[in-house]
């Protein structure tokens, strides 16, 4: 008897456990563990609650995603972060959204529903920013293989600010010190990309000693170079994209396709000044927040 009564508890329990073939809507792929994906997912979360699976690929040795999908039979795959979407875009058989990858570019191919937020704010908002503190030439170093569409679209659209970018190449993080070298005497600004080929822990002290050395401001895509030295920040507002893709997320789910979504620039950004830097090189902070304040 007591046999018995241990096999129903078991079943109970069993059929108390969803099945994961129907378990869940959205396979949720993070590349780590980090506060910038919790505010992104935030905002993702808060456009609709969707069932949903988290795996974030640093706590695991290996993972073997097809068998995952395979089993679990998610609707759509919702990609956090570069390590994320590069496992995420092998899946073709599922709608993929990308968020917080530096390096997913719209439209890139190779997917049949692949689609996103990109982190590369809308050159717009860096260039009025430039112009306000009448800096012409301004030195922008990146990897052409994953900034080039944004480099070029900055090209197309600077001279209407008065601005005329001074481009620079680099494969390698190594290329940098030599690239900075070569800016000496020729810019009046340098302008950091969210590009992991031309700004990495290893370069970043390079940029701002150029910076002290030629009296010339750093303009970058996050708050967190303030205190090494950038004169200026804009950058993305992580809780926003996260609402853009859950708004994504919940019209494929309504049923529309992937290409009713193409790939989309953040919509939200942030100004952040370093005033002690800005006034040792004679820039006036109130002219860049006014700009700011006018768009």
């Amino acid at each position: 008897m007591r046999l018995v009564w241990t096999l129903i508890a078991v079943f109970c329990l069993l059929g108390a456990m969803p099945l994961s073939a129907e378990a869940y809507e959205v396979l949720i792929l993070q590349s780590s563990r980090a506060p910038a994906y919790d505010e992104a997912l935030k905002g993702v979360r808060s456009v609709h609650r969707f069932s949903e699976r988290l795996l974030v690929l640093s706590d695991y040795q290996d993972i073997d995603l097809h068998r995952i999908v395979r089993e679990d039979r998610p609707l759509l795959i919702l990609a956090l972060g570069d390590n994320a979407y590069l496992f995420a875009r092998k899946i073709r058989q599922l709608p993929v959204v990308v968020l917080m990858a530096p390096n997913y570019r719209g439209n890139s191919g190779g997917h049949p529903a692949l689609t996103g937020i990109e982190l590369y704010l809308s050159p717009e908002r860096y260039l009025a920013i430039f112009s306000s503190m009448r800096l012409k030439r301004v030195g922008m170093i990146g990897s052409l293989a994953k900034s080039g569409h944004y480099i070029r679209s900055v090209q197309q659209i600077a001279p209407r600010y008065g601005i005329e970018p001074v481009v620079r190449e680099v494969t390698s993080p190594r290329d940098v010190a030599g690239q900075l070298a070569s800016l000496r005497g020729v810019v009046d600004a340098l302008w950091l990309l969210p590009d992991d080929t031309a700004v990495t822990r290893e370069t970043t002290d390079a940029y701002f000693l150029f910076s002290m050395e030629q009296q010339v401001p750093v303009v970058a895509f996050s708050a967190a170079y303030l205190q090494s030295g950038a004169a200026v920040a804009i950058e993305v507002n992580r809780f926003d994209i996260g609402r853009q893709a859950g708004e994504m997320l919940a019209s494929l789910l309504e049923g529309n396709g992937a290409a009713d979504h193409p790939p989309k620039l953040p919509r939200k950004s942030a100004l952040r000044v370093n005033q002690t830097v800005l006034r040792r090189m004679k820039l006036s902070p109130e002219v860049v927040t006014k700009t700011w304040e006018s768009r």
